[in-house]
């Protein structure tokens, strides 16, 4: 299905959008061959050593184009991402006759500089690369966001970190991590799901990839107001003796307050808004806080802390589950 403004292109440029669309998949012939320099790159943003990020992401994409027999191409890392009132530049692809194809590509987020999560950098470097794929491999007259771009870039993607895809620890495993790994990981998932939800349109995020299974404008109502329900969980665990914690009604919450007819980027802002909240509020508490407990029906007894273990898993589970979404996938 197209996205709203192919029915504001020209014939010309509709052709050109229903060849992109039509292609969806792109096949490395060695992909194993290229996981070193992921690796690298992994390392190399973990270090939060720019020059690094800089000389790994111009391997990595120079390894691409080889492997797909495409031109080189100038690779540039910068540091915070450039920002308006339209959101967070995340990368950008420039061939323009008489200058270099260059990527520039941003290492930290625009407002707490923050460096960008491995997965969300890989994914803007593989986007960038799509549209050189599609103006030198392709040769395509233009390079628009087609649901086939995305799967091309994705089956780039999981081909460079196959393993990835069942990665995600139980929730149990994850409750026993250090509460500052839980808030690191707290702190990265509204730019994740910024960087998710970029460029596409409003029908690609309200489509459910089946009727049973939620739509990413859906996944993210979820989110936000889950946040405040974790809310309510924490002060009741602060405030009384280990009460019972009440069971989430997602269902009901969202035939309720109509998630599928709400707007993403509005529910994105109110989560991050909530989340943000949430982060200042874990940051202020001390260890006698942290120690203190509510009764969950499914988990038992159940510290703070540990709940902040229980919100980092919900959102990998939840950023996962979005992706698969806009892929077409339950």
């Amino acid at each position: 299905m197209a996205f709203a403004y192919y029915a504001r292109l020209s014939r010309a440029q509709q052709a050109i959008y229903r060849k992109s669309d039509g292609l969806t998949e792109i096949r490395l012939p060695r992909p194993a061959d290229l996981h070193p320099r992921v690796a690298a790159l992994e390392a190399a943003l973990a270090a939060e050593d720019r020059a690094a990020t800089q000389r790994a992401s111009a391997a990595l994409i120079g390894g691409l184009c080889a492997a797909m027999g495409l031109p080189p191409v100038r690779v540039e890392v910068l540091a915070a991402r450039p920002s308006a009132r339209w959101g967070e530049l995340h990368g950008l692809y420039t061939n323009e006759r008489g200058t270099p194809i260059k990527i520039q590509l941003w290492m930290r987020t625009a407002k707490q500089k923050r460096v960008v999560a491995f997965r969300t950098y890989l994914r803007t470097l593989l986007h960038e690369v799509g549209h050189h794929v599609d103006y030198t491999g392709l040769r395509l007259a233009d390079s628009f966001h087609t649901e086939g771009f995305y799967k091309r870039e994705s089956s780039l993607f999981y081909q460079l970190v196959p393993e990835r895809r069942a990665a995600m620890p139980a929730i149990e495993e994850r409750m026993k991590r250090p509460v500052a790994e839980h808030l690191e990981r707290m702190g990265r998932t509204a730019d994740e799901l910024a960087a998710a939800l970029e460029g596409r349109s409003d029908a690609a995020l309200a489509r459910r990839p089946d009727p049973r299974n939620w739509s990413a404008t859906e996944i993210v109502c979820h989110l936000r107001d889950t946040e405040e329900y974790f809310g309510l969980r924490i002060w009741l665990a602060r405030t009384l003796d280990a009460p019972p914690l009440p069971p989430a009604e997602q269902d009901r919450w969202a035939e309720d307050r109509q998630y599928a007819r709400q707007d993403a980027r509005a529910a994105l802002a109110a989560f991050r808004r909530r989340r943000e909240e949430t982060l200042a509020l874990y940051r202020s508490l001390g260890p006698a806080d942290l120690a203190r407990t509510g009764i969950s029906r499914a988990l038992g007894r159940l510290t703070i802390g540990e709940h902040a273990g229980i919100m980092a898993w919900h959102d990998d589970n939840h950023l996962d589950q979005l992706r698969r979404a806009l892929e077409g996938r339950a």
